[in-house]
């Protein structure tokens, strides 16, 4: 779990309670810090939780992609579950992945359905499908086929092919690319069913858009191309599908994105 400075207490209490009541119970949470942890989040984190909770605090500054990697070299076993600190796994999520990633071991990275809230988690307002089986390969030459939130790993095969990286907005989507490179269009695929619940709003709609997002993204279309995990002529395509949208304020790209919901 990665976590921001910056992050409420309230609702990182809500992520931990949430991880706390899974079954089976983790074998610990590894929280990844973006720098020094703040009073109000340390007293919240050195609350009694059934688990143990391993707290990796860096210098600041280094961005969730760097964050995700100190995390993730810090993890002792084979199956990791990714959480946010603002969303909320649904209490058999961990026993749910488990038992898929056993069922199918040419799964590397595997996600769920995720639903949306606003302030009340049982108030939703959305839910964010992702395809499943055959259907994950085409999806991803057109965009993110996981739910970053709702993901579980095979943590040998991340790190056999470097692992999270320095890239900005798209640090997941950069992994599941070169994890289909080395093992093919089944290393990824995911579960029909809703396990995480995603707390949504305007600030995380902003976080997806504007110049420095476009720029971002120009990046990693870039840099697939470059490394051979995306097509020249596709990354090309893309980013000039993609601009427009990035650039677009933000209510605009609100009612578009409900038009197309709908």
């Amino acid at each position: 779990m990665p976590l921001a400075p910056w992050e409420q207490p309230a609702v990182l209490a809500q992520a931990l309670d949430s991880f706390a009541r899974l079954r089976p119970l983790p074998q610990r949470l590894v929280l990844s810090v973006d720098g020094p942890l703040p009073a109000g989040l340390r007293t919240v984190v050195a609350a009694r939780w059934p688990l143990p909770i391993a707290l990796l605090c860096g210098p600041g500054g280094h961005g969730v992609g760097l964050v995700l990697a100190r995390g993730m070299a810090a993890c002792r076993c084979e199956l990791i579950l990714r959480a946010d600190a603002d969303d909320l796994s649904l209490p058999h999520r961990a026993a749910r992945q488990l038992a898929w990633m056993a069922a199918h071991p040419e799964v590397m990275a595997g996600s769920a359905w995720m639903e949306e809230f606003v302030d009340q988690p049982e108030q939703v307002v959305g839910c964010r499908h992702v395809p499943v089986g055959s259907q994950v390969r085409h999806w991803a030459r057109w965009r993110n086929p996981l739910n970053h939130p709702a993901v579980v790993l095979r943590r040998s095969a991340v790190l056999a092919v470097g692992g999270y990286r320095d890239q900005p907005g798209f640090e997941d989507y950069d992994l599941w690319l070169r994890l289909m490179h080395r093992h093919g269009p089944t290393a990824l695929n995911n579960l029909p069913e809703v396990l995480v619940r995603a707390r949504v709003g305007a600030a995380h709609l902003a976080r997806r858009r504007g110049l420095t997002y476009a720029r971002a993204e120009a990046r990693f279309l870039c840099r697939a191309a470059r490394e051979g995990h995306m097509a020249r002529g596709q990354a090309l395509l893309l980013l000039v599908l993609r601009l427009p949208w990035r650039l677009l304020p933000s209510p605009a790209l609100a009612r578009l994105m409900r038009l197309m919901r709908r």
